[in-house]
């Protein structure tokens, strides 16, 4: 779990105790204001989410996570509004997002080590169609039977695939490709 120096000072009183747990290897600082009980190393998505609680996984990292592809990206991919600071990390590949639609799909998932904010499904298949052009044709495939494999068992949401494409300048046409190649 994450806490802040504030968390802990509230907890322990001073900052010698906190001191003391970190000499200990009872906690962990992440970065600066930022305290773990695991070692940062294993909970790295999470401490990521922790210094920027406005982001939100997407592309790779999310499909991965959804176990819509086979393999674990080496740099996470995150969404931030398009007025964001960038963010000063190597493992992270960042995109910058449109108020508009920043939030559409965007949904908080509980991990064993924390809090993530992550696009629903549904969303990254319409972000698969929308910037199809980005991916390699291999990891677009990968992805598409992964999405087929879903819609064969009842667990994508039409509805809202259809209301997510509206909110996009192209939307019918994506939802038309979608239609044909996964639904």
């Amino acid at each position: 779990m994450l806490y802040t120096s504030k968390e802990l000072t509230e907890k322990y009183n001073n900052f010698y105790a906190i001191n003391q747990l970190l000499k200990d290897g009872k906690i962990f600082k992440v970065t600066h204001g930022i305290y773990s009980d695991i070692d940062p190393r294993l909970a790295e998505l999470e401490c990521l989410f922790a210094q920027y609680p406005n982001a939100i996984l997407s592309m790779q990292s999310a499909y991965a996570f959804y176990g819509l592809i086979d393999y674990i990206p080496e740099k996470y991919s995150i969404a931030t509004k398009q007025n964001a600071h960038r963010i000063p990390n190597e493992k992270v590949i960042q995109m910058f997002i449109t108020g508009d639609i920043f939030d559409i799909g965007k949904q908080m998932v509980t991990t064993k080590y924390g809090i993530i904010n992550i696009y629903d499904k549904e969303r990254m298949l319409v972000e698969l169609f929308r910037l199809k052009t980005r991916f390699e044709y291999s990891l677009f495939k990968e992805v598409v039977n992964s999405y087929r494999t879903l819609a064969s068992k009842g667990e994508l949401d039409s509805y809202k695939i259809a209301k997510y494409c509206s909110a996009f300048r192209n939307g019918k046409s994506i939802m038309s490709e979608i239609q044909k190649v996964v639904l």
